[in-house]
């Protein structure tokens, strides 16, 4: 994950670049204490650049980026008319992918029944983290909500280090440092 997870992390910038060009006018503080957010979650996901890195993962990664950066403004958009159906129509669109995917590889990717429960488990956190997202856009700036809503990868640091006894690098404990003071500073902006 080295390099792919701080660029796909980078995915925010497409809906906040939208949204204050869309005309949305944080404060000062508030463009402040999201530019030390962003920075915060992207040294969070923990960006490793030791030696040579092939073209492979960058554009994958850049490409999930576009990806994530338009599922989140279509999000915003869509959850404006109502939330639910926005996220229940992108669950539905995703059944139909997953569903030719199947039908043309014939494989459901080597999972068993015995991870039936934990898929689960990840579909609905996908589902209500997202919805949740699209509430919050609905709330006030989107460009705030978006903005704390790609600090995730601090979450998934933290998880990793609790559950998977992981190793924090130097680089994520700042990032961590980084992405509260930037919410601090956000929430009194």
């Amino acid at each position: 994950m080295g390099v792919v997870s701080p660029i796909s992390s980078l995915s925010v910038f497409i809906p906040l670049t939208i949204a204050i060009f869309g005309g949305e006018k944080p404060s000062k503080l508030q463009l402040i204490g999201m530019v030390i957010a962003l920075l915060g979650g992207f040294c969070a996901s923990g960006p490793e650049i030791r030696g040579g890195v092939s073209a492979k993962p960058l554009i994958f990664a850049t490409i999930a980026a576009l990806g994530f950066g338009g599922a989140i403004t279509f999000i915003a958009r869509g959850s404006k008319v109502s939330p639910i159906m926005t996220m229940t129509t992108m669950r539905f669109t995703t059944f139909l992918i997953a569903l030719a995917l199947f039908a043309k590889f014939k494989s459901i990717g080597g999972f068993t029944k015995q991870d039936l429960p934990i898929l689960i488990g990840i579909g609905g956190a996908d589902f209500f983290g997202n919805l949740l997202l699209g509430v919050a856009t609905t709330k006030g700036l989107v460009s705030l909500a978006v903005v704390l809503g790609s600090l995730f990868p601090i979450v998934t640091a933290l998880l990793a280090f609790r559950f998977l006894h992981e190793r924090l690098h130097r680089v994520q404990y700042l990032g961590i440092f980084l992405a509260i003071s930037g919410v601090a500073i956000l929430s009194v902006g």
